[in-house]
């Protein structure tokens, strides 16, 4: 018997006072009566089967798979430029084109100064943001590459992606690297990465944006992303000043730190602190143990960068 539940778009607003959950806190309600939770389109799929006796069906967690398959997503690293430099000279000791290396740096001069800092991917490849009504069928045809290689080289395992998430563009054509940066749309990438990650990374496991609460059964707006993190060491991102080390509803154990410029990182679900509010971190010093604090269904690490008191996706800060 196969059962098709279809449940249509709402919206509830909730009394903060019994409900305090920090991935909604981005939607606020007019009345000030608390925050809207936005449920989304989505359908469930029952199915009855029948296992025989000497049939078993077995679960591998998702940290036990061999991931050594994965493939390395290069990073936009910084390159000094050297007296008698040329931009084909950079890109031949780098091994990537010459349409690659301006398409990186966009509204770069021919004409280069000893000092100067050019951005380099050493991959042939460009960044690309993705922005609403992209589709990687799409951003493949733009750049004439595969869209099975836009897979391999972003380790997607489906075609769902995001506003705003960034995907490396592999061996993308001249021409069409030639034809996007007079157009403006290659490597539209403005944020400044010099967040470093707050524990050795191991993936993502819930991302920044819309999805469905594994504990509360509804979609709600995800203030940060969850990482694969089971009782491992927490860091600072960045220097900055610790503004709360305590226990917040939904959080669980929390390290705010304010970094300066409107910015503040939040770290969440935590087992241990090793810090107080008002003290001084440095970017990579331990300040804590992540663990599975306030609502969690198992261990891991909620993180969050805001910029001004709105949450952003911290994976365009992130530097791997």
């Amino acid at each position: 018997m196969l059962i098709l539940v279809f449940k249509p778009y709402k919206s509830e607003v909730v009394d903060l006072k019994k409900f305090t959950e920090y991935y909604s806190e981005t939607t606020t309600v007019e009345d000030g009566g608390g925050f809207e939770l936005v449920d989304g389109n989505f359908y469930t799929i029952e199915k009855e089967y029948k296992i025989g006796e000497d049939e078993s069906i077995e679960g591998v967690p998702l940290e036990d798979l061999d991931l050594k398959q994965a493939y390395e997503i290069p990073k936009l690293e910084s390159y000094v430029v050297a007296s008698g430099d040329t931009l084909g000279g950079i890109a031949d000791k780098n091994g990537i084109s010459l349409e690659v290396l301006k398409a990186n740096n966009p509204g770069i001069s021919n004409n280069l100064k000893a000092g100067q800092k050019i951005k380099i991917v050493k991959s042939n490849g460009v960044f690309y943001k993705v922005r609403r009504g992209d589709s990687l069928f799409k951003i493949a045809l733009a750049y004439k590459i595969d869209v099975d290689d836009l897979r391999k080289y972003n380790n997607l395992r489906n075609d769902n992606i995001r506003v705003g998430e960034e995907l490396f563009i592999y061996n993308p054509s001249e021409e069409s690297l030639k034809r996007l940066t007079r157009s403006g749309s290659v490597n539209r990438t403005t944020v400044q990465k010099n967040f470093t990650m707050p524990v050795k990374w191991a993936g993502v496991t819930s991302p920044f944006g819309k999805r469905f609460h594994p504990v509360l059964k509804r979609y709600i707006q995800h203030a940060g992303v969850d990482m694969r993190a089971r009782y491992v060491p927490l860091m600072a991102s960045k220097d900055g000043t610790v503004v709360f080390a305590g226990y917040m509803t939904g959080y669980g154990k929390i390290i705010k730190i304010n970094h300066g410029n409107g910015f503040e990182t939040r770290s969440a679900h935590l087992d241990k602190m090793y810090v107080k509010t008002g003290d001084r971190v440095k970017a990579g010093q331990v300040i804590g143990k992540t663990g599975m604090s306030g609502r969690v269904t198992g261990p891991h690490l909620h993180f969050e960068i805001r910029k001004n008191g709105k949450a952003n996706n911290p994976m365009n800060y992130l530097v791997r």
